[in-house]
């Protein structure tokens, strides 16, 4: 934790954690929350977090592959300095292109500890604390890849799959306790998600993909700066929702008009698919 966390808090100012402060739309939540809450900003590297600490977040270091018992330490510091957490914001993450042969087990590790592991640890780590009061808002920020599989984008597909999965039994768990759980439906933003250093390359090249892979590669790079959303509008959202009473946050919000289309484009394609073959589907049965 950096020095600025290090006094205890007398406010009875809220209090935000927000991963991937760094940059995006987690930046993008810590500066509009900071506006009237305390904000625990939260990034890999010091460097990475000024921007936030310009905004009067506190700001703590905290690379979101570490140990399951590291992260409820840090945790546990958090709220030990802040006294209280009422809202946790699971925005970090990031995109791993690639086949899926392609994919290395490291690297599909890294992915899953930092979109998926990562946002259940944190949320085990707060929700203690947030048992105790009966009060809190989790929001975990999956998207429109998560809908369905994409070629050149598996790993990254499955991870906030698999993260939304994990959201939608956590909300039924913690519901009647007056929890709130939200899962974010994020589309296409103009944030650094795209750009190097945040879209990253599994290091194995096959060659006899190129042909498959190469027009999405392109389409990657096509949509790089010109995604239609404005992260600035996605932050002041989760602020304002977070700000409602519990009943009245929901545990679904889609955020970009492109997302609706997109999952209902997905389901509809499943929907055929299952359909084509029905009779399969429905002699299963054991005979009279």
């Amino acid at each position: 934790m950096s020095s600025s966390t290090s006094a205890p808090l007398t406010s009875t100012r809220p209090v935000w954690l927000v991963t991937g402060a760094s940059s995006g739309l987690g930046l993008e939540v810590a500066i509009e929350a900071a506006k009237l809450a305390t904000v625990v900003a939260i990034g890999r590297d010091h460097h990475g977090l000024e921007l936030a600490a310009n905004a009067g977040c506190r700001t703590v270091e905290l690379d979101l592959r570490a140990s399951a018992e590291h992260i409820s330490s840090v945790i546990a510091d958090i709220i030990k300095t802040t006294g209280r957490v009422d809202v946790l914001v699971n925005a970090a993450g990031y995109i791993l292109e690639g086949a899926v042969e392609e994919t290395s087990d490291a690297e599909l590790e890294d992915i899953f500890l930092t979109n998926v592991f990562a946002p259940i640890r944190l949320a085990r780590a707060v929700l203690p604390h947030m048992r105790r009061t009966g009060a809190g808002v989790i929001f975990n920020v999956a998207g429109i890849g998560g809908f369905s599989g994409s070629p050149n984008a598996g790993a990254y597909c499955s991870s906030k799959a698999a993260l939304a999965t994990f959201t939608e039994a956590l909300q039924r768990e913690t519901g009647p306790l007056g929890i709130r759980v939200c899962l974010v439906q994020l589309g296409h933003f103009r944030t650094a998600f795209l750009k190097a250093g945040h879209r990253l390359h599994t290091a194995q090249r096959i060659v006899d993909y190129d042909p498959v892979l190469d027009p999405l590669r392109k389409a990657f790079n096509g949509l790089d700066g010109h995604q239609p959303g404005d992260p600035g509008k996605a932050a002041r959202a989760l602020v304002h929702i977070a700000s409602l009473d519990a009943d009245s946050i929901p545990t679904l919000l889609a955020l970009g008009s492109d997302v609706v289309p997109a999952e209902l484009s997905a389901h509809e394609a499943k929907r055929q698919a299952f359909l084509a073959h029905d009779t399969w589907t429905n002699s299963m049965g054991f005979d009279a």
